[in-house]
């Protein structure tokens, strides 16, 4: 386990060994305030500081790089929320065909499609080996196998 070191310490601090920039609790506070949608007037006056110092925490490499990260961690644009609202819809498809006997293939192809395009995004990328590719033609044996089971 690291061990915490005071700053003053010539070993790297604990921020340091985990390469992370510090943020003033401050600075953290604006950051928040405008993730939450408040104005740079309006973050001055609930910190009581001057709008330009306000705009100059914003416009830093740090707060940009955190304001960016948590809003796209956030609600549908995190991609395993959208990738696991695909999941959902996916299955929900597949019961309603099992359940019901139709389905349309265009519509349920698209949707794993979509996911499939997902999941390359996540996955890092791989160099060699041999592709293996889904025909149309075999989407309805597939869909029997599956609806069999």
């Amino acid at each position: 386990m690291s061990e915490i070191l005071p700053p003053d310490s010539p070993k790297k601090t604990l921020v340091d060994q985990l390469d992370a920039p510090p943020l003033d609790p401050v600075v953290l506070g604006v950051a928040n305030s405008h993730l939450e949608g408040q104005t740079p007037q309006e973050i001055a006056d609930e910190f009581n500081i001057p709008v330009d110092i306000v705009s100059q925490m914003l416009d830093k490499k740090e707060v940009k790089s955190y304001i960016d990260n948590v809003f796209l961690s956030q609600g549908f644009m995190s991609r395993y929320k959208r990738i696991d609202l695909i999941n959902k819809v996916v299955y929900s498809k597949l019961e309603e065909a099992m359940e019901t006997g139709v389905f349309t293939k265009k519509d349920l192809l698209e949707w794993i499609k979509l996911l499939n395009d997902m999941e390359k995004e996540v996955r890092p990328k791989e160099k060699g080996g041999p592709a293996v590719a889904i025909q149309i033609n075999n989407y309805e044996k597939l869909m029997k196998d599956l609806m069999e089971q």
